[in-house]
Formats: C-alpha cells, structure tokens, sequence
C-alpha cells in the first residue's frame, strides 16, 4: 500500500519516538516528573500510532508500551509529591 522508502522511513522515525520516549521517562523519575512524563507519554503515543497505521518496526511496540506507562508513572510520582508537599507540609 505505501512505498518501501516511506516505510523505512516511519520505521526509522518509530524507532528513534520509541527510545526518545524510554529516555523521557527515565529522566522523569529523576527531575521534572510532570514535563518528561508528558513527553514521554506523548512521544510513546505517537510511536504507537505510526505502529498501528503503517505496520512496520512492530518489534519496538514493547518498548513503546513501557515508555508511555513509565511516563504515567512520573507524572503519578509528580502528582502524589506535589499533594505531599502540601498536605503533609514537607
């Protein structure tokens, strides 16, 4: 249905949202929880829906998967500090 170099390329580009959306989400459960958990979870997102609609680098959906639910996490930790902080006033 579309061109093999169109899907290489959205092999490449699904490849590269998938490892960039891992690295978001780990530097989210260091700092800035809410910031790089939203990218993450978006860039995961985005990664998944290229997967679905071309078909291709279906291998990276695993990865894909665990970076939008890591970003989730930081954005929970974010939530659950920031509630902490104000109610138990630490």
């Amino acid at each position: 249905m579309y061109p093999p170099n169109v899907l290489e390329a959205k092999a490449k580009e699904v490849a590269a949202d998938s490892r960039n959306a891992l690295i978001f989400a780990g530097i989210g459960l260091i700092c800035f929880g809410f910031i790089f958990g939203f990218l993450a979870f978006r860039k995961a997102s985005n990664a998944i829906e290229t997967i679905d609609h071309y078909q291709v680098a279906t291998d990276k959906r695993g990865l894909a998967t665990a970076a939008k639910i890591w970003g989730i996490v930081d954005i929970v930790l974010w939530a659950l500090g920031l509630l902490s902080r104000f109610y138990l006033g630490w």
